[in-house]
C-alpha cells in the first residue's frame, strides 16, 4: 500500500514528462531561418549577377536611347525581384559566405557602372532610376548583414569611384558609405 501510493503519482508525472519532452515544438521562422547558413543569399546573388551580365552588356556606346532604357527597365525587375527574395531571408548567418557574396555584387556594380559611363546618355531618370533600384537592393542586402555591403563599398576600386559622381549615383553611393570617399 506504501508503494502504491507513492508509484502511482509519480509513474503518472513521469509519463507525462515523457509525453512533453519527446512532442516536436514548433520552431519560430527567425530561428530557423538563422541555422540554414548563408547559400540562399549567395545563390540570389549570384542568380542576379548572372541575370544582369548579359543584360549590361547590351549597354554599349552604340545602343540607342530606346534600347537603354528597355534594358534598365530589365534590370530593375531583376533587382527588384532579388530584393524582395533578400527580404525573405532576413535573419540568416551569411559569414560563411560574406566573401563570395561580396565578390558577386561587386563585380555586378562595377561592370554596371563602367557599362553606363560609356553609353552616350543624357537622361537624368535613367541614372535616378538605376541608383533608386541598386540602392534598395543593397539596403535589403544590409538588413541581412550591415557588414557585407560595406565590405562591397571598400571592394569597388578606386578608379570607378569617380564614376559614381559622373552617374550621379548618390543613393547607391550612400548605402555603401562612399559618400566621405567621393567628397561629397
Amino acid at each position: 500500500m506504501f508503494f502504491s501510493k507513492f508509484i502511482v503519482p509519480a509513474i503518472a508525472v513521469f509519463s507525462a514528462a515523457a509525453g512533453v519532452f519527446a512532442s516536436p515544438v514548433a520552431q519560430p521562422v527567425a530561428e530557423l531561418a538563422k541555422r540554414g547558413g548563408g547559400q540562399d543569399v549567395y545563390d540570389t546573388c549570384k542568380n542576379l549577377h548572372d541575370s544582369c551580365l548579359p543584360v549590361i552588356a547590351g549597354l554599349t556606346p552604340l545602343a540607342a536611347a530606346a534600347d537603354i532604357v528597355a534594358k534598365v527597365d530589365v534590370l530593375a525587375n531583376l533587382f527588384a525581384d532579388a530584393k524582395v527574395d533578400l527580404l525573405g531571408l532576413v535573419g540568416v548567418d551569411v559569414t560563411a559566405y560574406v566573401d563570395v557574396i561580396v565578390a558577386a555584387n561587386v563585380d555586378l556594380i562595377v561592370k554596371l557602372i563602367v557599362a553606363l559611363s560609356t553609353c552616350n546618355i543624357l537622361d537624368l531618370t535613367i541614372f535616378a532610376k538605376i541608383d533608386a533600384f541598386v540602392s534598395a537592393y543593397l539596403a535589403a542586402l544590409a538588413k541581412i548583414d550591415a557588414t557585407v555591403v560595406v565590405k562591397i563599398g571598400k571592394g569597388i576600386p578606386l578608379l570607378d569611384l569617380s564614376l559614381f559622381v559622373t552617374l550621379k549615383l548618390i543613393l547607391t553611393a550612400t548605402v555603401l558609405g562612399l559618400l566621405s570617399v567621393l567628397g561629397l
